[in-house]
């Protein structure tokens, strides 16, 4: 439930964005593309645009992988019988208790 919150917030923060995106216009490349018909601008901001949507999509493709798998280790670790370590890591402490100065380990 917490994640579609946050991807609501960020959709929304970028269609806020897009609205404001006058600054675009301010690409020498942008600029000459809208003013003339030549096709060789226009080219030059699709290459921009590929190359920007290959690393969002490696990135979030190893991310998606990344969770995927975690995900699958997990369910496989709970349905092993191990499920209750997530849940003891959580609420319970298994580290002894501290010792003071001078006091005997037994």
């Amino acid at each position: 439930m917490r994640f579609q919150h946050v991807a609501y917030r960020f959709a929304g923060a970028i269609a806020i964005g897009m609205t404001f995106a006058n600054s675009a216009w301010a690409c020498p490349m942008c600029k000459l593309a809208l003013e003339t018909d030549d096709p060789q601008p226009r080219a030059y901001m699709v290459s921009i645009l590929f190359m920007m949507g290959t690393i969002f999509l490696l990135f979030g493709a190893v991310g998606a992988a990344a969770w995927w798998l975690t995900r699958k280790e997990q369910r496989s670790l709970e349905a092993a019988g191990y499920g209750h370590l997530f849940h003891n890591a959580v609420t319970e402490t298994t580290a002894p208790a501290r010792m003071r100065v001078g006091e005997a380990q037994a």
